[in-house]
């Protein structure tokens, strides 16, 4: 017996190490994007600072803290923002394999893990300085404390589904959904089987609620931020069936490999759901559902709220409930006899994932060195760059370093340019150019929004030359157009 468990412990260790390597993979390779320099810009300044940049934020405040500390250790660059992100994911691994012990038994930890790394979507936002793989992290403890406190009744699990439910709520709004429903889930389950554990249940969920209360005037302000403006699109069948798809792609592609991915990946969630229904699989059977309530009842709760309020559906935080796709090939592989099969399905399922993993890990978010380098060397006379969209603001000022290069922002409906101090904000164009001025205006690879502004800027002004700079980093990759102009000005109507 000493000899299996040492056994699975090298295998375990085996399986870590590699993950270890492989999150790590490439992590430096693209530039920050507008979303991980958004992310950077949260963790200068007070306190008091802290606090109030939230009202132009949409999320809790907890990952920004880990981040803030982490960095104050290690320093702040791509490689240790977006290394905290891997650490995400690793903690999630760990608490598979540590915690999955006691639901799937040691083999079935074992295969759990391995299914982790089968995952493409935690691969892929494993390099992005964002909350992400940490909301996975929450997400995960509540399912695994919810379903061992049923099984169990013990207060050590419910003490730490209340941690992870806490910690849940202060990591994104998406892990608060999933722990909402999980949390449902236990109180009805304990109520409707007669089971006296309801009432401690019921007792920590309001503490976790209770303790919520310091943000909870934040959270409102961010509610009606949202309801002014938010970028998600409206519910539809195509938004819905992205977010099922997506923890098998590339994310913003997909190839033959993520399509044989997603349908192998759900064949086998399918085949266990129908086997869950005969005797050789009753003990896995309330976890399997359980599972599948989280997954499916985030999706739709977040749905509800879409139809009655501003659309928040989004592909992205599909990533805080993906680990429960996996509990479902865990358990078949636990029961299936076949041994050559189950090595086959794992190989193919790793395989597919890692071929997948790879590309997204070779994908670049933007040409924002090449781009300030380009436009430094090629016209060294523009000094002021006009922004068309928030997604090209911060990461060119965080680029520009010591250059010449000055920013500009004209007022849009949605933004977040506040957050980048260095961007100058102004209502006109007028306010900021004088005629005969050269200037640049930056259109981030075709993309229609804002496309106002541009145009307003464009009839106020002599056209010069639309250069671009295209992403050398990654084939097909994204671009940048360059408008070169000559303030007119303000034409009389």
């Amino acid at each position: 017996m000493k000899k299996l468990i040492k056994n699975q412990l090298v295998l375990f260790f085996l399986i870590f190490g590699f993950a270890t390597f492989f999150y790590l993979y490439r992590l430096g390779f693209s530039d920050l994007w507008s979303d991980e320099i958004y992310t950077k810009s949260m963790l200068s300044g007070s306190l008091s600072d802290f606090y109030s940049k939230f009202k132009n934020d949409l999320h809790p405040p907890l990952y920004y803290l880990g981040l803030r500390l982490f960095t104050a250790l290690f320093g702040t660059n791509v490689i240790t923002l977006r290394l905290f992100s891997v650490m995400g994911i690793l903690s999630t691994l760990l608490l598979g394999y540590l915690t999955g012990r006691r639901i799937f038994g040691k083999q079935g930890a074992l295969y759990f893990c391995l299914l982790f790394i089968s995952v493409p979507m935690l691969a892929a936002y494993s390099h992005q300085a964002r909350m992400y793989t940490w909301a996975t992290f929450a997400v995960t403890g509540v399912f695994m404390y919810s379903y061992l406190f049923i099984k169990t009744g013990k207060t050590r699990d419910l003490r730490l589904l209340f941690v992870f439910t806490l910690v849940a709520m202060y990591l994104h709004y998406y892990s608060m959904a999933a722990a909402f429903v999980a949390n449902l889930f236990v109180f009805l389950y304990l109520l409707f089987t007669q089971n006296i554990k309801w009432r401690p249940h019921l007792y920590a969920s309001l503490l976790a609620i209770v303790l919520f209360l310091p943000w909870l005037t934040m959270f409102f302000v961010q509610v009606n931020r949202v309801q002014e403006a938010f970028w998600a699109p409206p519910v539809s069948f195509n938004g819905i069936y992205s977010c099922i798809t997506i923890p098998f792609t590339e994310q913003f592609w997909t190839s033959q490999y993520s399509i044989a991915l997603t349908i192998l990946s759900y064949s086998l969630i399918v085949i266990t759901l129908i086997l869950s229904f005969t005797k050789s699989f009753s003990e896995y059977r309330l976890v399997l559902w359980f599972s599948l309530t989280i997954f499916l009842g985030t999706i739709l709760l977040v749905i509800l709220i879409s139809m009655i309020s501003q659309p928040i559906l989004s592909t992205r935080y599909v990533m805080a409930i993906v680990t429960m796709l996996i509990v479902a090939p865990t358990i078949l592989f636990i029961r299936m006899k076949i041994v050559w099969l189950k090595v086959v399905l794992i190989t193919a399922l790793l395989l597919l994932s890692l071929r997948i993993s790879v590309s997204v890990f070779s994908f670049s978010y933007g040409p924002y060195q090449q781009t300030i380098k380009h436009l430094t060397t090629t016209y060294p006379d523009i000094e002021k760059v006009l922004h068309i969209t928030e997604v090209t603001a911060g990461p060119l000022v965080e680029y520009s370093g010591n250059t010449d290069l000055n920013h500009y922002w004209l007022k849009a409906e949605m933004s977040n340019v506040d957050a980048f101090t260095e961007v100058h904000q102004f209502n006109n164009p007028d306010e900021f150019l004088q005629p005969g001025e050269e200037f640049c205006a930056i259109r981030f690879n075709n993309l229609e929004l804002n496309m106002e502004n541009l145009n307003r800027v464009m009839s106020e002004s002599l056209l010069i030359k639309i250069d671009t700079v295209s992403d050398n980093k990654f084939k097909n990759g994204i671009f940048m157009q360059l408008y070169l102009l000559k303030y007119k000005g303000k034409q009389n109507e």
